[in-house]
């Protein structure tokens, strides 16, 4: 895939969204492409996360590892495991092609290379995580807050 593809791609991902185009080039230079045949997997629950992937084309079937949680698909212009690029972690889910896929491994040394380079992303970076964080937290309030609501009622 082109370089100008890669991008096209890399400026829809919203994690990617912060990054000026001398940053998304430097990535897109840098990613590592890989092709999959549909049902190959590309990595599994558990393991290390060096990084994010991005779907350029195709589409992946990510099984978590939690059974009560759903499967999902991920498609073009989704950007897997993004927090990966910041900091380390294991795979949440098993990644599968469910058709033949193109992906971009981009690495988390690249990222903060580029991190580094242009602090005003890092900045934007760093308060997109935040609200992540602080919607996690109102969600498991609520979570909490009903589940003690329930709990009293069935007393």
């Amino acid at each position: 895939m082109s370089v100008a593809r890669r991008l096209a791609v890399m400026r829809n991902a919203e994690f990617l969204k912060p990054l000026d185009d001398d940053a998304l080039k430097f990535l897109a230079f840098n990613a590592e492409p890989v092709a999959l045949r549909q049902r190959q997997t590309l990595f599994e629950a558990g393991d290390d996360a060096d990084g994010a992937v991005l779907v350029l084309a195709g589409q992946l079937r990510l099984i978590p590892d939690n059974p009560q949680l759903a499967p999902a698909t991920a498609g073009v212009g989704q950007l897997i495991d993004d927090l990966a690029l910041i900091i380390p972690r294991q795979r949440q889910a098993t990644a599968i092609a469910q058709s033949t896929c193109e992906l971009l491994l981009i690495s988390r040394s690249e990222m903060l290379k580029v991190l580094e380079e242009y602090p005003d992303a890092a900045n934007t970076l760093a308060t997109t995580i935040a609200a992540r964080v602080h919607a996690i937290g109102e969600e498991a309030g609520a979570v909490s807050a009903k589940l003690s609501r329930s709990a009293r009622d069935s007393v």
